[in-house]
Order: structure tokens, then sequence, then C-alpha cells
């Protein structure tokens, strides 16, 4: 018989998410009973026996969604709930009031709240009023947790500073390599594929890729430079820039494929020679750590990243790829060319990074971990 239930509830995230879904509920549907409850999609049936309950929301008040979270969280009686937002948190204390039981609260975070995003479409007059009041409503919701859950360094710090005597684990974005299409890199001397994946406009860095790809065609004329994107268009004016982008580069080979489902994620990627990723360096994403970092070591690839503090802190990058300065394409250009010109150090690259994948960097090493924090919460 299994012990207790769990619910994970999201506002942000949808129910596949690879965090929740394919790495923690998956772990833990071996000794809980789970459902997740989200309300970015609409959806209700049992996966592997996990229930993912989930009712499209995104057009409705704060209010709605948590009465609506109340109402799955009755129906299943869970005994911890693993929130994943701070409006779900207040949902979760809601239905803890209301049955007056014992119910173990858990903050999964993984996002800085506010961020930039929360912020998006604001005047400059409005934004300082905006995020006071939004990081009140985090402290506020943040205190009802019992425990944290932290998916990097930097972002625990505001947490265990404001509550320095609850329980909290870190809990990284390792993915599991049974999800990971691995192909061993080869070396083709007449071509050279640029990936870049993930949410498509010149913040995430796009611009900086396509000038990087331009300057090795400069530099090397009879070599075919490719650049595979996988991904997404936040808006209509982010598609309408990248294409005003891509008119203007007529000589480099352009592949657009868009969001995949994270089990196809990978196969999108075999091709690929060096992954980049070139977003701006500021004080936020100076200090998140990207997950697609460990997706690309698995995928056994070289990387070329921003010089983040974050990335500094957790991985040796220097084993497998490069940080650099996302808009010195000169540089970054030269980095790429000696992958050409000495393929031995490109093969070593990408042989060091499924290694440290397969060493270090996978779900499989910190899940012990994980499911020990969680019984901490067992009633």
């Amino acid at each position: 018989m299994k012990a207790n239930t769990i619910a994970f509830l999201t506002t942000s995230h949808l129910p596949f998410d690879d965090r929740i879904y394919y790495h923690m509920a998956k772990s833990l549907s071996k000794f809980y009973s789970l459902v997740i409850v989200a309300t970015t999609q609409n959806i209700r049936e049992s996966f592997e026996n996990i229930e993912v309950v989930a009712n499209d929301k995104s057009d409705s008040s704060k209010r709605d969604k948590i009465a609506y979270l109340l109402t799955v969280l009755k129906d299943y009686n869970p005994q911890i709930i693993i929130c994943s937002e701070p409006l779900t948190i207040i949902a979760a204390r809601k239905y803890k009031r209301s049955i007056g039981k014992r119910i173990r609260i858990i903050y999964d975070v993984t996002e800085w709240y506010p961020s930039k995003k929360n912020l998006d479409g604001k005047s400059i007059l409005v934004k300082p009023f905006r995020f006071l009041k939004l990081l009140i409503f985090n402290i506020f919701a943040s205190s009802f947790a019992n425990g944290f859950i932290f998916g990097e360094y930097h972002k625990s710090l505001p947490y265990r500073f404001l509550y320095p005597f609850k329980k909290w684990v870190t809990i990284s974005y390792y993915p599991d390599l049974s999800y990971i299409n691995f192909k061993k890199a080869t070396v083709n001397f007449k071509s050279f594929c640029l990936g870049f994946t993930g949410k498509i406009n010149t913040e995430k860095g796009i611009k900086n890729v396509v000038e990087v790809a331009k300057c090795i065609k400069g530099k090397k004329p009879e070599c075919e430079v490719k650049l595979k994107i996988v991904g997404w268009f936040g808006n209509k004016n982010d598609e309408i820039s990248f294409n005003q982008l891509r008119n203007e580069t007529s000589n480099i080979d352009i592949e657009l494929i868009g969001k995949q489902d994270f089990i196809k994620f990978s196969e999108k990627l075999q091709d690929i020679d060096v992954f980049f990723d070139l977003r701006k360096i500021d004080f936020e994403n100076n200090r998140c750590l990207p997950i697609k970092l460990f997706y690309y070591m698995a995928c056994g690839r070289p990387v070329i990243y921003s010089n983040l503090k974050a990335i500094r802190r957790e991985v040796d990058v220097s084993q497998f790829g490069y940080l650099v300065e996302p808009d010195d394409a000169d540089i970054i250009s030269d980095y790429v060319i000696h992958y050409m010109d000495c393929p031995e150090i490109f093969l070593r690259h990408g042989y060091r990074a499924r290694e440290m994948a397969e060493s270090i960097y996978n779900w499989h090493k910190i899940e012990p971990m994980f499911l020990n924090y969680i019984k901490l919460y067992q009633i």
C-alpha cells in the first residue's frame, strides 16, 4: 500500500513539465499516490499511476484559479502538497485550513519571483510598485510553506535568509538520461551546425547567435554554416523581429522548428554540432542556472554560453565548451572555427560533456536525496 497522497500544484507550468512530471512525479509515483493539478491546459487523465487534472484558466482571475485548485485538492485529499508558485501556496493553505488536518506544504522554487516577465508591458513608473507588491505577496505566501526545494543556489538565498529554521534541499535540473536520444558526435568538414533552443527573442540571445553565424561564414566562406533553432516566439513582435533578422542573413541556412514535446526534444538536436546560449548578462540572468545546459551535456556536444555567475558556480564548462561575453561575435566565432580546424578538440569536448552527464549531472544521482527529503514530510 502506498503511503500518503502527494499533489503538485502549478499555475504557470504545463502538467507535463519536465521537472514536475518526468522527474519528480515519476520518482515519487513508485511510493506515493500522485496527482498533478494545473491551470494551464485542459486535460483529465491517468498516466502511469499519475493523475493529471488540468483546466486552462489562463484568462481567469487569481481568485478563480485558487478556487479551482481548492476543489481538486478536496477531491484527492493529499497529505503533501508541492507548490510551484506563490499563488498555489495560498490554495494549499486554504485547503489545509478547510479540512483541519496536518498537511505539509513544500515550495519548489525554480524561478525568481517577481521576475522580469512579471513586469513585462508595465510602464517604467508602474514597475517599481508592481515589483514591491509581488515581492510582498511572495514573502507572505512562502511563510506558509513547511519546507523548500530549490532548483539552484542563488534563488535559495532570500528564502534561507527569511526562514532559517525551515527544512530545505537543493534539487537541480539534471535530466534523466533515459529521455535523451544520445548520438555520438562526428566530424563533417563540409558543414557545421549551430544550435539554439528555447524562447526566440533578443533578450534570450538569438541576435547574438545569428551574428556569430554570420561572422563564421565571413571567416570561412567555403564552409556551409547552418543554424538550427528549436523554439517558439513569446509574442508577435518577437516573430517580426526574427523574420527581419532572417531576411538580412541570406548566406546562412537557418532552420526553424517549433516547440517540441519533452520526449521528442532531444531527437531534434542530434545533427547540431555546438549549442549556443548567448543571453544578455543582467542581474537576473546572471543568477539563473540554465536548465538546458545539462540537456546539451547529455547530448554529448560542446556548448558556448554567456559567462553567467550561476553557471560558474555549478559547472566547469571549460571541460566541454566556453563561457563568453555574449555580444563578442568575433571571439566566439574564433572558438567555433577552432573546433572546425581541430576536430580532436571538438570530439574531446563532446565526449567530456556526455561523460560528465553520466557521472555527475543526471537525475539518478540526485533522486535519492529528493526522495529522502519528501520522506521527512510523511504523516
